[in-house]
């Protein structure tokens, strides 16, 4: 964390694989932004959980993380951060 910044509480809901592999469907984290939320996974569930939320379709409070600021969003008390199993079809 840079000093000076303040850790959020995140409430963090899981999908597919990454349910399974945390053991939970919501938890609650501490960051400041989407790739601290992700590294904080990691290093409560392990490097596999971390590496499947990078493969995911992530949302903060229901709006994909690819239309804010990617990784670098910013986060807050209270938001919701959703991980979610890309799916495809035809």
């Amino acid at each position: 964390m840079i000093q000076g910044w303040q850790m959020f509480k995140v409430r963090v809901k899981y999908r597919g694989q990454l349910a399974a592999l945390t053991g939970a469907a919501e938890e609650t984290l501490e960051a400041s932004t989407v790739e601290e939320l992700v590294r904080a996974l990691g290093k409560r569930h392990g490097r596999e959980a971390e590496r499947q939320s990078r493969a995911m379709l992530i949302t903060v409070n229901g709006e994909s993380i690819l239309l804010l600021g990617g990784y670098k969003t910013a986060l807050q008390d209270g938001d919701v951060a959703g991980f979610f199993p890309l799916c495809a079809g035809g």
